[in-house]
C-alpha cells in the first residue's frame, strides 16, 4: 500500500525555514561554498533579520585566508567582487567565470528581474589560471578545476534557485492575501519593485491608474505621510539592512538603494538615523566581532 510521508519542517509559506538549506543541498551537491550578493535588500524579513545570514561573505577557506591580515587585501577582493565581477553582470545578465587577483576562479550567476540583476550568486572556489600570493601555493592547488560541465550545469542549477527564491519570497507575501490587494499592498508592491529606481509620484499614479494627487492621497491614507518620505523610508531600511550585514562599500550601498551620490546617501542616512553611515556600520561591528583593474571573466 503506497504511502505518502512528508518532509518536516518544509513550509512554502516561510521561506526563512527552507531556503537556508535548499542552498547548502546545492554546495554538497557540487562541493562548492555558495556566496549571495543581495543587491535589492530582498533577502530580509519583515523585522530587518537576514533570511540567508553570512551568505553574503565569501566564506571558503582559501578567500578567507590573509583577507582580513594582510593591508589591502580586503580592499583588492572587494575591487574583484563588488565592482569588476558586478560590472560584467550588470552588462551581461548571464554566467561568467571570474579569475581574481588571489588566482581563483568563481562561477558568477546573475539572477535577474525586468532585466535588473537583484540577486548575484558566487560559487567556487576553484583554481584558476594566475599565479597565488607567496605563501598560497600549495592551497592553490589543493582547490579542484574549473571543470566545464560540471560549471555549467551549476549554472543553470543557480539560475533556477535564484529565480526560486524570488518565487519564494513573492509566495510568502500572496499567501498572506485571500482578497484582491488592497491599495496599501498595491503601493507597497510598488516600492518593493521600484524604490532602487528613481521612483516619483508620477511612476507610482500610472501603476495605480489615477492622477498624481490621487495617488499622494492614497499613499497619505494609507500609511500616514506623503510619498517621498514613504520611499526614503523604504530606501533607508534597506540600506541599514545591507549595512549591517554586509561589507559592501557605502558607494556600492548608495547605488543598490536608489541613491544617486554617496554623498546624498550620507547626508539623508544620518538626517534619519541621526548618526553617519560609517558609524552605524562600525556601533554593529564593535558589538559583533585596487589591484589589476582589468576585466578578468570569461563567459560560458
Amino acid at each position: 500500500m503506497l504511502k505518502t510521508v512528508f518532509l518536516d519542517k518544509f513550509d512554502p509559506g516561510s521561506p526563512g525555514s527552507y531556503l537556508a538549506e535548499a542552498i547548502y543541498a546545492a554546495e554538497r551537491l557540487f562541493g562548492v561554498t555558495i556566496t549571495i550578493h543581495d543587491h535589492r535588500a530582498l533577502l530580509f524579513d519583515a523585522d530587518g533579520k537576514p533570511l540567508l545570514p553570512g551568505r553574503d561573505h565569501h566564506t571558503h577557506p582559501y578567500c578567507r585566508a590573509g583577507r582580513y591580515a594582510v593591508p589591502e587585501w580586503n580592499r583588492s577582493c572587494l575591487a574583484e567582487c563588488a565592482f569588476q565581477a558586478e560590472s560584467a553582470a550588470l552588462c551581461e545578465l548571464r554566467p561568467f567565470l571570474h579569475h581574481c587577483w588571489k588566482g581563483v576562479t568563481e562561477l558568477v550567476v546573475p539572477v535577474e528581474r525586468g532585466r535588473t540583476p537583484v540577486l548575484i550568486f558566487y560559487a567556487g572556489a576553484f583554481r584558476g589560471p594566475g599565479a597565488p600570493p607567496a605563501g598560497f601555493e600549495a592551497a592553490h592547488a589543493a582547490l579542484p578545476p574549473a571543470d566545464e560541465k560540471s560549471v555549467s550545469d551549476l549554472a543553470r542549477l543557480l539560475t533556477l534557485v535564484g529565480q526560486g527564491i524570488l518565487r519564494a519570497l513573492e509566495s510568502s507575501r500572496e499567501s498572506e492575501r485571500r482578497q484582491p490587494p488592497s491599495r496599501k499592498q498595491q503601493i507597497r508592491k510598488f516600492l518593493d519593485e521600484h524604490a532602487h529606481e528613481p521612483a516619483a509620484l508620477s511612476d507610482l499614479a500610472r501603476a495605480l491608474h489615477v492622477s498624481p494627487s490621487r495617488a499622494g492621497h492614497l499613499v497619505t491614507a494609507a500609511f500616514g505621510c506623503p510619498f517621498q518620505e514613504l520611499l526614503l523610508a523604504e530606501r533607508m531600511t534597506r540600506a541599514r539592512n545591507l549595512l549591517l550585514s554586509t561589507d559592501y562599500p557605502q558607494k556600492e550601498i548608495a547605488r543598490c538603494c536608489g541613491f544617486g551620490t554617496v554623498h546624498y546617501f550620507s547626508r539623508m542616512f544620518r538626517r534619519f538615523y541621526g548618526m553617519p553611515p560609517g558609524r552605524c556600520r562600525d556601533a554593529k561591528k564593535n558589538g559583533v566581532p585596487g589591484r589589476d583593474p582589468r576585466k578578468r571573466t570569461e563567459f560560458i
